[in-house]
Protein backbone atom coordinates (compact mmCIF):
# COMPACT_ATOMS: atom_id res chain seq x y z
CA UNK A 1 0.00 0.00 0.00
CA UNK A 2 2.98 2.59 0.72
CA UNK A 3 4.51 1.33 -2.42
CA UNK A 4 1.02 2.01 -4.22
CA UNK A 5 0.92 5.78 -2.64
CA UNK A 6 4.76 6.13 -3.68
CA UNK A 7 4.05 4.87 -7.19
CA UNK A 8 0.95 7.28 -7.50
CA UNK A 9 2.79 10.44 -5.43
CA UNK A 10 6.13 9.65 -8.10
CA UNK A 11 3.82 9.63 -11.22
CA UNK A 12 1.94 13.19 -10.34
CA UNK A 13 5.44 15.03 -9.52
CA UNK A 14 6.58 13.26 -13.18
CA UNK A 15 3.50 14.87 -14.75
CA UNK A 16 4.23 18.38 -12.82
CA UNK A 17 7.75 18.11 -14.20
CA UNK A 18 6.49 17.72 -17.68
CA UNK A 19 3.94 20.43 -17.29
CA UNK A 20 6.28 22.66 -15.79
CA UNK A 21 9.05 22.45 -18.74
CA UNK A 22 6.27 22.59 -21.06
CA UNK A 23 5.05 25.96 -19.52
CA UNK A 24 8.63 27.67 -19.53
CA UNK A 25 9.00 26.46 -23.42
CA UNK A 26 5.86 28.34 -24.01
CA UNK A 27 7.10 31.50 -21.72
CA UNK A 28 9.90 31.46 -23.43
CA UNK A 29 8.17 31.07 -26.65
CA UNK A 30 5.80 34.28 -25.35
CA UNK A 31 8.70 36.31 -24.18
CA UNK A 32 11.12 36.12 -27.80
CA UNK A 33 8.13 37.12 -29.67
CA UNK A 34 7.41 40.29 -27.38
CA UNK A 35 11.01 40.99 -27.37
CA UNK A 36 11.10 40.61 -31.30
CA UNK A 37 7.90 42.79 -31.21
CA UNK A 38 9.28 45.07 -29.43
CA UNK A 39 12.45 45.51 -31.54
CA UNK A 40 9.83 45.79 -34.67
CA UNK A 41 7.67 48.45 -32.78
CA UNK A 42 11.00 50.68 -32.27
CA UNK A 43 12.33 50.02 -35.44
CA UNK A 44 8.65 51.26 -37.11
CA UNK A 45 8.76 54.30 -34.35
CA UNK A 46 11.53 55.07 -35.68
CA UNK A 47 10.88 55.55 -39.43
CA UNK A 48 7.94 56.83 -38.67
CA UNK A 49 9.30 59.70 -35.87
CA UNK A 50 12.78 60.48 -37.55
CA UNK A 51 12.44 61.93 -41.70
CA UNK A 52 15.84 61.27 -42.40
CA UNK A 53 15.32 57.52 -41.47
CA UNK A 54 11.57 57.77 -43.22
CA UNK A 55 13.25 59.55 -46.24
CA UNK A 56 15.88 56.50 -46.80
CA UNK A 57 13.58 53.89 -46.53
CA UNK A 58 11.48 55.24 -48.90
CA UNK A 59 14.37 55.87 -51.31
CA UNK A 60 15.28 51.95 -51.01
CA UNK A 61 11.92 50.99 -50.91
CA UNK A 62 11.13 52.56 -54.29
CA UNK A 63 14.42 52.15 -55.67
CA UNK A 64 15.83 50.02 -58.24
CA UNK A 65 16.59 47.04 -55.70
CA UNK A 66 13.26 47.68 -53.85
CA UNK A 67 10.20 45.77 -54.73
CA UNK A 68 8.21 48.76 -56.07
CA UNK A 69 11.22 50.33 -58.52
CA UNK A 70 9.85 53.31 -60.00
CA UNK A 71 12.25 53.62 -62.86
CA UNK A 72 11.16 51.33 -66.37
CA UNK A 73 15.24 51.59 -67.83
CA UNK A 74 18.64 52.69 -66.74
CA UNK A 75 18.33 55.82 -68.97
CA UNK A 76 15.37 57.06 -66.16
CA UNK A 77 17.62 55.93 -63.22
CA UNK A 78 20.06 58.47 -64.30
CA UNK A 79 17.90 61.34 -65.20
CA UNK A 80 17.51 63.54 -61.98
CA UNK A 81 14.07 64.79 -60.37
CA UNK A 82 11.14 63.38 -62.31
CA UNK A 83 9.80 63.95 -65.64
CA UNK A 84 7.48 67.00 -65.50
CA UNK A 85 5.23 68.55 -68.39
CA UNK A 86 6.70 71.65 -70.13
CA UNK A 87 5.64 75.01 -68.34
CA UNK A 88 3.66 76.98 -70.65
CA UNK A 89 5.24 80.72 -71.35
CA UNK A 90 2.66 83.59 -68.86
CA UNK A 91 0.59 86.44 -69.99
CA UNK A 92 2.31 90.19 -71.12
CA UNK A 93 0.15 91.24 -67.93
CA UNK A 94 2.71 88.74 -65.59
CA UNK A 95 -0.73 86.76 -63.65
CA UNK A 96 -0.74 83.39 -64.10
CA UNK A 97 -4.17 82.57 -65.33
CA UNK A 98 -3.90 79.00 -64.74
CA UNK A 99 -3.56 79.09 -61.31
CA UNK A 100 -5.91 82.17 -60.92
CA UNK A 101 -8.92 80.54 -63.24
CA UNK A 102 -10.78 77.13 -62.27
CA UNK A 103 -10.64 74.24 -65.05
CA UNK A 104 -13.14 73.89 -66.58
CA UNK A 105 -12.82 70.26 -67.73
CA UNK A 106 -13.23 69.26 -64.42
CA UNK A 107 -16.92 68.61 -63.32
CA UNK A 108 -18.78 70.49 -60.94
CA UNK A 109 -19.03 68.73 -57.21
CA UNK A 110 -23.15 67.16 -56.39
CA UNK A 111 -25.46 69.11 -54.43
CA UNK A 112 -26.21 68.19 -51.51
CA UNK A 113 -29.78 67.14 -50.76
CA UNK A 114 -32.24 68.57 -48.38
CA UNK A 115 -32.09 67.68 -44.13
CA UNK A 116 -33.87 64.71 -43.79
CA UNK A 117 -35.40 64.12 -39.91
CA UNK A 118 -33.09 62.19 -37.04
CA UNK A 119 -35.71 59.09 -37.71
CA UNK A 120 -35.96 59.22 -41.74
CA UNK A 121 -32.12 59.07 -41.87
CA UNK A 122 -31.42 56.62 -40.01
CA UNK A 123 -33.42 54.60 -41.72
CA UNK A 124 -32.39 56.03 -44.81
CA UNK A 125 -29.01 55.16 -43.62
CA UNK A 126 -29.15 52.16 -42.32
CA UNK A 127 -31.07 51.17 -45.64
CA UNK A 128 -27.77 52.48 -47.67
CA UNK A 129 -25.19 50.59 -45.61
CA UNK A 130 -27.01 47.22 -46.53
CA UNK A 131 -27.72 48.14 -50.27
CA UNK A 132 -24.57 50.05 -51.31
CA UNK A 133 -22.02 50.51 -48.35
CA UNK A 134 -19.40 51.82 -49.84
CA UNK A 135 -21.49 54.78 -50.73
CA UNK A 136 -22.89 55.36 -47.30
CA UNK A 137 -20.25 57.74 -46.50
CA UNK A 138 -22.61 60.78 -49.21
CA UNK A 139 -25.46 60.17 -46.95
CA UNK A 140 -23.44 60.63 -43.72
CA UNK A 141 -22.39 63.89 -45.87
CA UNK A 142 -25.72 65.24 -46.20
CA UNK A 143 -27.19 65.25 -42.25
CA UNK A 144 -26.64 67.64 -40.32
CA UNK A 145 -24.21 67.43 -37.44
CA UNK A 146 -26.46 67.32 -34.63
CA UNK A 147 -28.11 64.59 -35.58
CA UNK A 148 -24.82 62.58 -35.82
CA UNK A 149 -23.87 64.27 -32.04
CA UNK A 150 -27.14 63.43 -31.04
CA UNK A 151 -26.78 59.43 -32.06
CA UNK A 152 -23.55 59.53 -30.10
CA UNK A 153 -25.19 60.78 -27.06
CA UNK A 154 -27.55 58.57 -26.87
CA UNK A 155 -25.55 55.75 -27.97
CA UNK A 156 -23.17 56.53 -24.77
Amino acid sequence: MLNKYALNLEGMLDSAVQWGNEAQGLIKGYADFAVQEHQENLAYNEILTNPDVLSDYTLKYFGPEGPYPVYENEQQLETKGYPTAPVSQEPANGINTSATQAPSNFPAPPQAAAPQQPENFWGSFSETMTRDPQNAWKVLNQVQPNTVQNKLFVME
